[in-house]
């Protein structure tokens, strides 16, 4: 019986500890940008100031991790970094590619895809959070070359909500790759609006159910003033659609859940903010005043 008793009087004792430690191993919510740097905060708290030598940052989905284009070589070259928020620590990966760009985390956190330039020509690689193995996905070759009918390299790669394929493009269209570098589909820009003007910053989502793909690009052929606007695209119908409402630049969206987040800036500002929206364009607002550039952990 007095064991009893004593083991009643520590169990408080032991469970605030382990909300304590399972707090401090807890990772951040979201992380943006506000022109002063990069923050990373977690819902309810104040933001935190990330110190990294780069740009275009994205947060682990379990939020310990940011990954970036690292900028701070001697050489001057394009790496892939990533920061450890817990231990504040650096890694260089894929250390062999030194022009590399725009990494992006798996849905599980596994791995990161990322641009790199492959031989004369931009491909995309993937590599493992441990370093170990970088790979080839999506290369320039003789038979894709056949396949995609076009000379340039592949940009911009985003994961399905699965992670078991990516959506690039090559500025003639959007080719859908699995993890062995196989090509499964293609549809030619051409399919999806003659009259939007897409760069090779223009990324494409395959929505959770693989039947849309969510993108952006400018409103006007030829025309570099033009606004940049929200699309989406029925891969069943054919049919592109803007979903982002006119009288607003919208640009760079990002998907979590049934939410479509996107940089952007309304009539003549030059304020940029963070909009939300639905996937069909209801329920626009504003989400962040004078944020841009969110990444949002799995939640």
């Amino acid at each position: 019986m007095k064991h009893i008793y004593i083991l009643l009087l520590l169990l408080p004792v032991f469970l605030f500890s382990c909300r304590f430690l399972s707090s401090g191993k807890k990772g951040y919510d979201y992380c943006y940008n506000n022109g002063h740097g990069w923050y990373v905060a977690r819902y309810g708290n104040d933001p935190v100031h990330v110190y990294v030598n780069g740009n275009g940052a994205s947060l682990s989905p379990d939020g310990t991790r940011i990954a970036y284009t690292d900028e701070g070589a001697s050489d001057h070259a394009r790496r892939i970094g990533v920061f450890d928020l817990e231990a504040g620590k650096v890694s260089i990966l894929d250390s062999g590619c030194h022009n590399c760009y725009g990494p992006v985390w798996s849905p599980d956190g596994s791995h990161l895809v990322y641009n790199a330039m492959i031989g004369k020509e931009w491909g995309i690689k993937c590599v493992d959070k441990d370093n170990k193995h970088p790979v080839e996905l999506a290369v320039v070759s003789e038979d894709l070359l056949q396949a995609t009918r076009d000379g340039g390299g592949f940009f911009s790669p985003t994961w399905s909500a699965d992670g078991r394929k990516i959506a690039v493009q090559n500025l003639q269209g959007v080719y859908i790759f699995d993890l062995e570098g196989r090509m499964l589909r293609t549809i030619p820009f051409l399919q999806l609006d003659s009259a939007i003007q897409l760069s090779a910053q223009s990324s494409f989502f395959l929505t959770r159910k693989e039947d849309k793909l969510i993108f952006w690009g400018q409103e006007g052929v030829n025309d570099a003033d033009a606004p940049a606007a929200v699309f989406v695209y029925d891969l069943a119908l054919g049919k592109s659609q803007r979903i982002s409402p006119k009288g607003y630049d919208c640009w760079r969206p990002t998907i979590v859940g049934d939410t479509v987040f996107c940089r952007g800036r309304h009539g003549n500002s030059l304020k940029e903010n963070t909009y939300r929206m639905d996937m069909d364009g209801g329920h626009f607002k504003l989400a962040y005043r004078d944020r841009i550039d969110f990444s949002f952990a799995a939640r």
